[in-house]
């Protein structure tokens, strides 16, 4: 009895380690079709949306699935050795997954065409249900910039404070996009790229609130605090 639960055991584990894998194999080539469909040499930041992400996730999951059912029945035909084998196996998976693989490829083809694409000479930019792409240029479309904090306590660790940064890019069509906490989630390496440009574009800056020196000693290191300064400086 034991040597058979040993046996189930290890039957799943394979299981679980090549569904791991097909599905890692899928969501890495989704995420490669996404970024040479959008990626250019010349961008100042590059980012898959968080909605193409859960796409790519959940098609991973059932490609995986159906390709490990492949596997599978790849492998019970040759050590069957019959082809009649492979064949009625195939015909079932897919009778079995046809009808989700067909129901995912819109969702897919949302996922993959979709992304935020900063250069400097436009942002890329739509919801994931637009079918058309819009641009936006810097010096006809974009409104202004406003910079903006907040500070939160964690609930987690007492008194453990938690800063927001806030980089909002306004449009002239009432779009805007929080590229500091929003997109970046805190990179200020890539927001510096961002704000280098902005600046040159001469796009207005508003600073709703400026930083005291106590926090930005509390917040940032040396490096990150001269950056720091010079956003909410203006």
């Amino acid at each position: 009895m034991a040597a058979k639960d040993a046996s189930e055991k290890g039957k799943w584990w394979r299981f679980s380690l090549l569904l791991i894998l097909f599905a890692s194999l899928w969501f890495f080539l989704f995420y490669w079709i996404n970024r040479q469909i959008n990626y250019t040499a010349d961008v100042l930041f590059y980012g898959t949306t968080a909605s193409s992400y859960w796409v790519f996730f959940i098609s991973a999951v059932l490609y995986g699935i159906t390709t490990w059912g492949i596997y599978y029945t790849i492998k019970q035909a040759m050590h069957e050795k019959s082809f009649q084998s492979f064949k009625k196996g195939t015909q079932f998976i897919m009778t079995l997954a046809g009808i989700p693989l067909l129901i995912s490829l819109p969702f897919l083809y949302l996922g993959v065409t979709h992304a935020l694409v900063i250069s400097e000479e436009k942002i890329q930019f739509e919801s994931f249900w637009s079918l058309k792409e819009t641009e936006y240029s810097w010096e006809e479309d974009v409104q202004g910039v406003v910079i903006d904090y907040s500070i939160t306590t964690t609930t987690k660790i007492p008194h453990k404070r938690h800063f927001n940064g806030r980089y909002i890019l306004h449009f002239k069509d009432g779009k805007k996009i929080d590229m500091w906490e929003g997109v970046l989630e805190g990179n200020l390496s890539s927001m510096k790229k961002i704000d280098r440009t902005i600046k040159k574009k001469q796009i207005p800056f508003t600073v709703r609130k400026v930083l005291t020196q106590e926090e930005v000693d509390e917040f940032f290191n040396q490096k990150d605090s001269e950056i720091i300064h010079d956003f909410y400086s203006r």
